[in-house]
């Protein structure tokens, strides 16, 4: 979450489909392009400050009203915009999926689901057609400005004229990391706090011992639902300190945005290790953090349990900042486990009691007890 990363192969005029850095599907194959540098203009200023995947000459302009401008681009009389230059500039993951030839985007999972030269998307889980096609063109992937409203315009504040696309900064976007400061969060109202009424509260279940790495990758195919497939889980009484060590045992495997399967895979990112975890629990969650986040009982984050899921928004310059980006599992003690790529990459432990995590939250939801 905190520091976006960086989309790889920082180049001029296309996004690289075939990145193997930034997030998204296993073994696709490298791009052998060569990228030409370029720079995003502050207006007045003649500063040029580094960006990736821009046209050239035709780059990500602010001006002084901090809006962030991108230039539009008539394709068989139809206004489209860079793919590259929207995810740069909403600070999303990105990903190529080379064999179902689909963009995949957004923060710590995939929320949507480009086809290329097709009409068909996929938004938090769920299938939509747009007017006018996607473009591929080369290594670049173009969405029509009539397409922006129907995929973006719960994600950002923007208006179109006559050949760009202006979007609006959001009221905050300050905070940029686990550690950013921001005296407004030590508000009491912020706070979290632990629902001493919590029947798993204290430690761990004994006997359980949690492993470190080298976990073998394993078969379980039960486990998963793929977008779109709408599981519903019914809260029902399980261990939850042994789903909580269950969770502990993949700490440090590697993050990765849009991953499909741990077992196919051995990579997770922040909705599939929620979703593998309570599927080992016979809890059948769906795929993307968007979803999840619809289930299960509404819990005040002044009573929060052990096991509870908990939701926070990814902040970003130009984002509304009020979607769903990340999704973890409360432990305890102001403590949560979830897979994101910073501070560490991968399966880790954060503590809560931050101003980042304070601001960001939206939401906790209990989908077992």
């Amino acid at each position: 979450m905190w520091k976006r990363l960086k989309l790889a192969a920082i180049g001029s005029m296309a996004i690289v489909l075939a990145t193997t850095t930034a997030c998204g599907k296993d073994n696709a194959p490298p791009n052998n392009s060569a990228p030409t540098p370029n720079g995003v203009t502050q207006s007045g200023t003649g500063t040029a400050l580094p960006h990736s995947l821009s046209q050239a000459g035709n780059g990500i302009t602010k001006l002084g009203n901090d809006d962030a401008v991108l230039p539009i681009k008539v394709i068989n009389n139809v206004k489209y915009v860079a793919a590259s230059e929207l995810i740069q500039t909403l600070k999303y993951q990105s990903e190529w999926d080379a064999g179902s030839q689909k963009l995949l985007i957004g923060d710590n999972d995939a929320n949507f689901e480009i086809s290329a030269n097709s009409n068909k998307a996929m938004k938090d889980g769920a299938e939509i057609h747009v007017g006018e096609p996607f473009v591929k063109e080369g290594d670049a992937v173009y969405l029509p400005v009539s397409a922006i409203a129907d995929l973006f315009q719960d994600e950002m504040s923007y208006d179109v004229s006559s050949n760009q696309l202006n979007i609006h900064p959001s009221p905050d976007g300050s905070l940029e990391n686990e550690d950013s400061p921001d005296p407004s969060a030590d508000t009491p109202e912020l706070a979290f706090a632990d629902d001493p009424n919590d029947p798993f509260k204290g430690n761990a279940a004994d006997g359980a011992n949690p492993a470190s790495l080298g976990l073998p990758i394993e078969d379980d195919p039960q486990v998963w639902a793929s977008s779109g497939e709408k599981a519903i889980p019914v809260l029902k009484n399980i261990n939850i300190n042994a789903l909580i060590n269950k969770g502990e045992q993949y700490k440090g495997v590697k993050y990765k945005f849009g991953t499909g399967p741990y077992p196919q895979t051995g990579k997770f990112d922040c909705s599939t290790f929620t979703q593998y975890v309570y599927g080992k629990y016979s809890v059948k969650l769906p795929r993307l953090a968007r979803e999840q986040a619809a289930l299960g009982k509404l819990v005040s984050r002044k009573s929060l349990r052990k096991g509870d899921l908990m939701f926070f928004y990814v902040p970003g310059r130009f984002k509304t900042n009020k979607k769903v980006g990340h999704v973890g599992i409360y432990i305890g003690n102001m403590q949560m486990l979830h897979a994101s790529p910073e501070p560490k990459n991968g399966v880790q432990i954060s503590n809560i009691n931050k101003a980042y995590w304070k601001k960001t939250f939206l939401r906790a939801k209990r989908v077992v007890t």
